[in-house]
């Protein structure tokens, strides 16, 4: 009985994920998802959206990256309390990342002086800086737990032989876990173009290159189009961008196949 109970579970799970998609695409049909995908607005969002997303996974490699590794091997103080910290974007609402993000560039912030300068309402920038500060958790997190199983041994015997930390990290880390910090920064990249709550507040519409028309990113573009014209009309779009979301997924399963068989 325990074995079936665990088996019951499991496939409730699968049922409890996999039906509202089999009941989307159901609902569009290979005709709807086909016109969703010719839509010069649908495809200008999706530009923008990627645009940003890939501009915010550049920032978590190049930031998150170095962090992790400090982390994972507690070259920095507090270094449990610092993971915490940077964890916590997951269990802050997004709605309230957004106007945290308005609050700290508008005049009433006490940074204002240093960063008046920067403007990065309705914005590419306000756009990858949202998608960054929810992303973040989820690439840290990963890397850092990658960088947990490594060989401590073999960073020890290479410090012995005059190499410092750094140069562990760039010539060794970094090479031999490539793999995986490629599949962990498509995973944040996936999280962010899902990013909605965040974006609707600091980056609504974005004047876009090359026509500097304002775009909106993909999410909003399909809550506008549910919220204006009814759910009939956000239909074809919402399933396009699960179709995006399911490749970006399928492609992690693929390297992390292949990692673990490496």
């Amino acid at each position: 009985m325990s074995e079936k109970l665990f088996h019951i579970l499991t496939y409730l799970m699968v049922a409890i994920i996999i039906l509202p998609m089999i009941v989307l695409y159901y609902e569009v049909g290979p005709a709807g998802l086909a016109v969703a995908f010719e839509d010069p607005q649908f495809l200008e969002s999706l530009n923008l959206t990627f645009v940003g997303a890939i501009l915010a996974t550049m920032l978590n490699v190049f930031l998150g990256t170095p962090v992790a590794y400090a982390l994972s091997r507690k070259i920095v103080k507090l270094e449990s309390t610092l993971y915490d910290i940077f964890l916590s974007p997951v269990s802050i609402p997004h709605t309230v990342v957004g106007i945290m993000l308005l609050l700290t560039f508008s005049p009433s912030s006490p940074f204002f002086p240093l960063l008046k300068s920067i403007n990065p309402v309705d914005d590419i920038l306000g756009l990858s800086l949202a998608m960054f500060y929810v992303s973040s958790p989820i690439y840290i997190m990963s890397i850092k737990e990658t960088f947990d199983k490594a060989d401590a041994d073999l960073e020890y015997f290479i410090q012995s032989l005059g190499k410092d930390r750094y140069f562990i990290f760039e010539k060794v880390l970094i090479p031999e876990h490539a793999g995986s910090i490629i599949r962990i920064a498509l995973l944040s990249l996936g999280r962010a173009i899902s990013e909605f709550g965040s974006i609707i507040i600091i980056a609504y519409s974005v004047t876009f290159l090359p026509f500097f028309q304002y775009v909106k990113p993909v999410t909003v573009f399909i809550w506008y189009k549910y919220d204006v014209y009814g759910l009939s009309s956000a239909l074809g779009y919402a399933a396009a961008l699960l179709t995006i979301s399911l490749l970006i997924s399928f492609f992690i399963y693929a390297l992390s196949r292949k990692n673990a068989q490496a």
